[in-house]
């Protein structure tokens, strides 16, 4: 591994992280874990232009997708908190926020995603 990639990655994963630290201190959660959720959201959708833009533009700066895609968005996005909230959740007998959150999660980020690539591949593909 070269150490210019290590160096971009690691650039874009501090920054991302430093990102979600401001946002969970910025949203009070009241017992539902918004501030991931948003943060997992937000993920979703800069990771999906990331991709599909570098999937239809040849660029010369070689450094912005994994200082953006697994950098950025690996430090910022997080599934360990989502699993965390899911078995505290369990654990609590709390069922109906299990599968609220779980939904609200992996359906909504999926949406996005969708959405996204739709909105953004006749744009992207275009150029």
């Amino acid at each position: 591994m070269e150490i210019k990639n290590l160096a971009v990655v690691a650039g874009g994963g501090i920054t991302g992280s430093i990102a979600r630290w401001i946002i969970s201190l910025s949203i009070v959660d009241h017992g539902f874990p918004w501030a991931t959720l948003l943060v997992n959201y937000i993920g979703s959708i800069i990771l999906t232009i990331v991709v599909l833009y570098s999937k239809h533009h040849a660029s010369s700066k070689w450094w912005w997708r994994p200082a953006l895609g697994t950098g950025f968005c690996g430090g910022f996005t997080t599934y360990s908190a989502f699993a965390l909230k899911i078995d505290q959740y369990i654990n609590a007998r709390e069922i109906h926020l299990v599968v609220e959150y779980a939904l609200a999660s992996l359906v909504g980020t999926y949406i996005l995603v969708f959405v996204t690539n739709e909105f953004f591949y006749k744009r992207v593909s275009s150029k």
